[in-house]
């Protein structure tokens, strides 16, 4: 079944080209945030992405709200950053550089 896997360079090559997608219009803060302020500000984001006159707002001005946990953003950031140098290389030769 080994024949049907995707080599760990191409999934890599894809998880690249495909967290555009993911990350669409983060909101950010600075390096440094105390885990505890970041815990609070993580929580407030996701309870407000949640109200429903927000989503109705949202709607009503045709804007995409399909939000995706911070913690699984910081996930996908560092996954994205820290690829080896064959796969930077793979990525250059996709975009054609």
């Amino acid at each position: 079944m080994d024949q049907y896997k995707t080599p760990d360079q191409s999934r890599r090559v894809a998880t690249i080209i495909l967290a555009g997608g993911v990350f669409g219009r983060p909101l950010v803060g600075p390096a440094g945030i105390p885990p505890e302020r970041l815990k609070i500000l993580r929580s407030t984001v996701a309870s407000a992405l949640k109200d429903t006159e927000l989503k109705a707002e949202a709607e009503k001005r045709n804007y995409e709200l399909d939000p995706v946990a911070g913690e699984e953003m910081q996930r996908l950031a560092k996954e994205v950053m820290s690829q080896p140098p064959v796969v930077i290389e793979r990525m250059k030769k996709v975009l054609g550089e």
